[in-house]
């Protein structure tokens, strides 16, 4: 009775695990995906605020660094502007795709203990069995 006992818990165990698997390869997917494709997966905010000078200067020009009361600095307007764009754009893209890094090695992290744990309680799970037959 004992051995059944144990042996449910760990299959009980098994399948909460499998379960976790699931849920983690399709964070996983999304992690490729923002790596693979930051453009696509950067908030709509600063996607819309980098499409043109027009938008940039809209979203950004009453930054604190331009309107503050010390020394403000002067908003780029020409070639200027338009490079601050790209660069700022450019920032967010490796943003992005620093944070998916980030967030993929904790996924693989957590997988691993998953995997750990999965494989620990199926082992319990077929001796339990075999000292319950």
């Amino acid at each position: 009775m004992k051995d059944m006992i144990l042996e449910i818990y760990a299959l009980g165990v098994c399948f909460f695990t499998v379960a976790c698997f699931m849920l983690l390869f399709g964070l996983i997917l999304w992690d490729g995906i923002e790596l693979s494709a930051p453009e696509f997966t950067i908030n709509n905010y600063d996607y819309e605020c980098h499409q043109s000078d027009e938008a940039y200067k809209e979203c950004y020009e009453t930054h604190h660094k331009y309107i503050r009361q010390d020394a403000p600095e002067t908003f780029p307007v020409g070639q200027a502007l338009s490079s601050t764009r790209i660069k700022s754009y450019e920032r967010v893209i490796q943003s992005e795709r620093r944070r998916a890094l980030q967030s993929l090695v904790q996924k693989l992290i957590i997988l691993l203990i998953n995997a750990l744990i999965f494989l620990m309680h199926w082992r319990l799970a077929k001796n339990a069995r075999k000292h319950n037959v």
